[in-house]
């Protein structure tokens, strides 16, 4: 097996087809807001959307979720700005890859993004980047009309609790 395949990377080089439209879930590696992640996922499978899953706890104090430039040469073109399936395994990130596989087998194309800051600046500025068009986070954590300024996206609540 080639040291790529190792990595999650198919011998042909070619990456998992995960663009396209965009709407984003706030999510957590507990799965605490499983709510919100099953309201972006009927929204994704209806729409035709991409579903990036925004794990807001993998960025810790004292460490990077992702391959930093010293750790890791060509990290950024390896992962780009969304991950799949092999490359969460491949981060350690096996709970965040159990709802990218959940959502997957729920109809919906599903990826998820390790963010390195905090807080719902730090979500906004990702949705912005990746150009999202939705989204999805728990109501608890609100209010999002400071947070998240008029960025080009529109934000939907769910009540993470109900249920």
């Amino acid at each position: 097996m080639a040291d790529t395949e190792r990595r999650g990377i198919p011998a042909d080089g070619c990456r998992e087809d995960i663009a396209g439209p965009t709407v984003i879930a706030y999510t957590t590696e507990d799965d605490d807001h499983r709510l919100v992640r099953e309201a972006a996922v009927g929204h994704a499978r209806e729409h035709g959307c991409v579903l990036i899953l925004y794990a807001a706890d993998a960025a810790g104090f004292m460490s990077e979720p992702m391959p930093n430039a010293i750790d890791a040469e060509g990290a950024e073109d390896r992962f780009g700005d969304r991950l799949g399936l092999a490359d969460l395994e491949y981060l350690g990130r096996s709970s965040i890859a159990g709802q990218v596989a959940e959502g997957r087998a729920a109809g919906a194309r599903v990826a998820a993004w390790l963010p390195k800051g905090h807080g719902m600046q730090a979500l906004a500025d990702y949705a912005g980047s990746v150009g999202a068009h939705l989204v999805f986070v728990p109501t608890e954590l609100g209010p999002y009309d400071q947070a998240m300024p008029a960025s080009g996206f529109e934000v939907r609540e769910v009540d993470a609790r109900a249920g």
